[in-house]
């Protein structure tokens, strides 16, 4: 198939076309899996949630109105898999993590950057993992993922000033933290110097 709209995937998918819920499967995994993977913290769980996902829209595509966005309808169907597994765990599960997947060995960076993009990667999602979910789905999606406050709306199913105020107080909660953590590094210097 040459490329198509998400509506004509979907038109063909409702037909019975299966080559065209493959396109679709390719034209978003890798971004569901990211949304799942920094949600959750784990690449399993992410895979798990992603493959979830797509069965979950496979059995629906018949009552999909094409007057909808497929991205956001796919979108919420992940947020919601994400929070149904995040109110299972405990608290403190694992932390958010932005590990490599298909890592690149033979990088053109000299090591230094790596490690130091790295660590900074990971100090970012020890941070995002403090959030309350609520608050760091929409960070996420928003900051993150670059979707517009009317997506995450559509996506996490609370109206704009609710979206807008959960954005404001997690970048705030985020900021807070960081510089705390900024500052307590600086004593450990201050200390070991």
């Amino acid at each position: 198939m040459v490329h198509l709209s998400d509506n004509e995937l979907i038109r063909y998918c409702q037909q019975g076309d299966k080559e065209a819920f493959r396109q679709l499967v390719g034209r978003y995994q890798n971004k569901i899996f990211w949304v799942a993977y920094q949600m959750v913290g784990n690449h399993e769980e992410a895979r798990d949630i992603s493959q979830e996902a797509f069965i979950r829209v496979y059995r629906s595509l018949d009552k999909f109105h094409l007057t909808s966005n497929f991205y956001t309808w796919l979108y919420r169907i992940v947020v919601n898999l994400c929070i149904d597994f995040l109110r299972k765990q405990k608290p403190n599960n694992k932390p958010v993590s932005f590990e490599e997947v298909g890592e690149i060995k033979n990088s053109d960076i000299p090591i230094e950057e790596y490690l130091e993009k790295k660590e900074l990667s990971q100090e970012v999602n020890e941070i995002l993992n403090q959030l309350p979910p609520a608050y760091r789905i929409i960070l996420i999606l928003r900051d993150i993922e670059g979707l517009s406050c009317k997506e995450i709306e559509q996506i996490v199913g609370c109206n704009h000033n609710t979206v807008r105020w959960r954005l404001f107080r997690s970048r705030q909660i985020f900021k807070d933290l960081w510089e705390r953590r900024a500052s307590l590094s600086q004593e450990i210097e201050n200390k070991n110097a």
